[in-house]
Parts: structure tokens; sequence; C-alpha cells
């Protein structure tokens, strides 16, 4: 039984380095002022196909970009959105 602390131990610094870069993830989307469909995913962990959805029923904030209509989103509309304000 004295190997459960080590393996815990191990467990416990692996789920630190995930946190840190789920962190370091999330630093790098809030950086940015404009996002794409897989920005958007990444925040809300929708599913594209859920987040097209939602745009074509008009539920999330979109704008469209250039000549073939990019999907394009201002975070701060969509954290908005995604908080029901």
């Amino acid at each position: 039984m004295e190997n459960n602390g080590v393996i815990g131990q191990g467990y416990k610094e692996n789920q630190k380095s995930h946190n840190e870069q789920e962190s370091s993830k999330a630093q790098v989307l809030f950086d940015k002022l404009i996002w794409g469909i897989d920005e958007v995913c990444a925040f809300t962990r929708y599913a594209k196909g859920t987040v097209y959805n939602l745009v074509s029923e008009g539920q999330i904030p979109v704008r469209r970009r250039g000549r073939k209509g990019r999907l394009v989103f201002i975070p701060s509309e969509v954290i908005a959105w995604f908080k029901g304000e």
C-alpha cells in the first residue's frame, strides 16, 4: 500500500500540469480580439455543429467577414451571451 502515496503524488503533479496548460490556453484565447468558430467552441465547450446551429437560429452573436461570409465572433459579445446578459 506504500505505492498509493507515490501514485497519488504523480496524479496530483499531472493534474497541476494539466491545470497550468488549461490556464495558458485560456490566456491565449482571451488575448485575441476576434474569435473564429474554434475559439468559440473552446470557450463554450460546444461542438462545432452546435455552434453552427446557434448561428443559424440567430441565438449567438456573430458577424460575417469577407466575400465568403466567414463567421467571426467578438469575445466580449460571446461572453455576455454565454452569461445570459
